[in-house]
């Protein structure tokens, strides 16, 4: 059985941070001090840290649904960057539809989450 730890939570978090509207998300941007690229790259070092702990220290298996949506998450946001660097703009984020679709798929992640042996991951 897979453990809840904090690197769990953070992961788990990091995709819901990835949901949020964009004014949510300049909010905590703001209330974080980070930058706006601490989006993606909190997403991508949490799965890396996750599925690692999961496949190597605790030989599960990681689920596809979860790889496969990540690994689109992270391609939607290499997707911003390489069509405007602007699009990293406060007001890009908030008014871009790039960002909306990020971010729905982001949630439609969240249900699959939900709808899996995972869902416990998301109570937190």
């Amino acid at each position: 059985m897979i453990e809840k730890t904090p690197n769990m939570e953070s992961f788990m978090l990091s995709i819901q941070v990835a949901s949020w509207s964009g004014e949510r998300q300049l909010d905590w941007i703001i209330h974080t001090g980070c930058a706006e690229d601490e989006i993606v790259l909190q997403l991508a070092d949490f799965y890396i840290a996750v599925k690692r702990r999961v496949t190597y220290d605790e030989e599960e298996e990681f689920p596809d649904f979860l790889d496969e949506g990540i690994q689109e998450i992270l391609d939607l946001f290499t997707g911003l960057i390489d069509v405007d660097p602007e699009l990293w703009s406060p007001e890009s984020m908030v008014s871009a539809r790039q960002w909306e679709v990020v971010r729905e798929r982001a949630r439609r992640l969240l249900v699959e989450i939900g709808g899996s042996s995972w869902s416990s991951f998301l109570d937190g």
